[in-house]
């Protein structure tokens, strides 16, 4: 199976997950055998959902609306800005002050698991009616050595938005559909001071998170990020910032809030981003719509964001933190809250249809993609490292300082010791 557990291989781990889930230890309970404790209880809760006063509001409505449920929980909540936390989380587990409750990025699943941070919630996954009906890759994201580690409350991915209007001007009919649509729309849409598609690739994440897709739609992968598919896929960006010079150098210092910002403004006639920039684009002048990203030769693959609540290994309250965690993720209890507050997108087979979860204008496209996302915590503990490869080969190749080829195998050579063994 060479360096990296299949995505076949999850398959069979998701089809035996019945199997998993009755072998487990029957002492973790489930949502439906245990109640929380009677008595007075007093939970830690910490997230990163303080960076907007839509994201906050909806984190205090959900907590106020527990605690209004369950008068004996006081859940007290540490909102940590979103560039600290992943250190201050980190710094916790050493120091032994790893709260109940965590909100965490999927990818730092791993990570956090295999340092013994992290409660296994397999045992408790038994019985809980919603168990069976997370997607295959939103249950992969809480998953390390065929053990679940978190609840995956909210999910996001990328799609297309682009500008009706300017669509129209160019004589366009519609999104591109595919690769090669998207390159002859983005270099047609490139004038009068618009540049023809933007996304974030400043040197962080958010290039790997928007290249990613690229490489996969080709049919490559991380774990041979220098065979021929992947090295397709890189070409094919370097084609659009050097070539056709439809992406403008200055996506290489951006964020998704920068992108956001440069297509309301108009200069952008495409943009590769987040539901969570929709409620953003009432401020824009002009029609807009969503549709999926354009199709490389293995169809359309976008990338799966979102994170996961998680309950310390540690904990005193693990019961409570478990009630809380399946009280969420009752959708009578919290979609208003996860949709047009913190901009989720459905990710359980019971929701993927359901209008309460299409909270706004554009959701759809992001819906109809979440049955081909994938997830990045299959890359294991060493994932920030992985990433840092990824985005690095792709400045080298875009500033034009090394050939695709030989970025690739640079980043290969980094990259390989870095993933988790079969």
């Amino acid at each position: 199976m060479g360096m990296l557990k299949s995505r076949k291989a999850f398959r069979v781990f998701s089809l035996g997950m019945a199997a998993v889930l009755a072998a487990a230890g029957c002492s973790s309970g489930t949502a439906e055998e245990r109640e929380p404790a009677a008595q007075n209880v007093t939970v830690t809760w910490w997230d990163y959902f303080g960076y907007s006063p839509g994201s906050n509001k909806a984190v205090e409505a959900l907590i106020t609306r527990y605690q209004e449920a369950h008068p004996n929980v006081q859940i007290n909540r540490t909102a940590i800005p979103f560039p600290e936390f992943h250190t201050k989380i980190v710094e916790s587990v050493s120091a032994g002050t790893f709260p109940d409750i965590a909100v965490i990025d999927t990818p730092d699943v791993p990570l956090l698991a295999s340092q013994g941070a992290l409660a296994d919630l397999t045992g408790r996954y038994k019985g809980w009616s919603k168990s069976n009906q997370f997607l295959e890759p939103v249950l992969e994201s809480v998953n390390h050595d065929d053990k679940l580690y978190g609840v995956p409350l909210r999910s996001n991915t990328t799609a297309l938005i682009y500008n009706k209007d300017l669509f129209g001007k160019a004589g366009i009919a519609g999104p591109p559909a595919t690769w090669a649509d998207l390159r002859a729309n983005a270099k047609a849409l490139t004038k009068d001071g618009a540049s023809g598609l933007c996304f974030a690739a400043g040197p962080n994440e958010s290039t790997t998170f928007n290249v990613l897709p690229f490489v996969w739609m080709a049919g490559g992968d991380v774990t041979a990020i220098n065979d021929k598919p992947a090295v397709e896929a890189l070409t094919y960006v370097h084609d659009l910032f050097n070539v056709d010079k439809s992406v403008p150098e200055a996506a290489l210092r951006w964020t998704h809030s920068d992108v956001e910002k440069e297509f309301v403004a108009g200069r952008c006639a495409m943009m590769i981003n987040g539901p969570w920039v929709l409620p953003g684009m009432q401020k824009a002048t002009f029609q807009w719509g969503t549709a999926p990203l354009a199709a490389g030769s293995k169809g359309v693959v976008s990338p799966l964001g979102g994170e996961a609540w998680v309950v310390g290994a540690k904990s005193n309250n693990a019961d409570v933190a478990w009630d809380v965690l399946t009280w969420l993720a009752e959708s009578r209890n919290s979609a208003h809250e996860f949709g047009s507050g913190l901009g989720s997108i459905p990710n359980r087979n019971d929701t993927l249809n359901d209008p309460v979860w299409k909270w706004g204008p554009g959701v759809g496209a992001f819906i109809s993609e979440m049955l081909s996302t994938r997830s990045r915590s299959q890359y294991g503990p060493k994932y920030a490292r992985v990433s840092e490869a990824i985005w690095t080969m792709t400045h080298q190749v875009v500033k034009k300082e090394k050939k695709p080829q030989a970025a690739a195998n640079d980043a290969q050579a980094t990259i390989r010791p870095l993933l988790p063994s079969s």
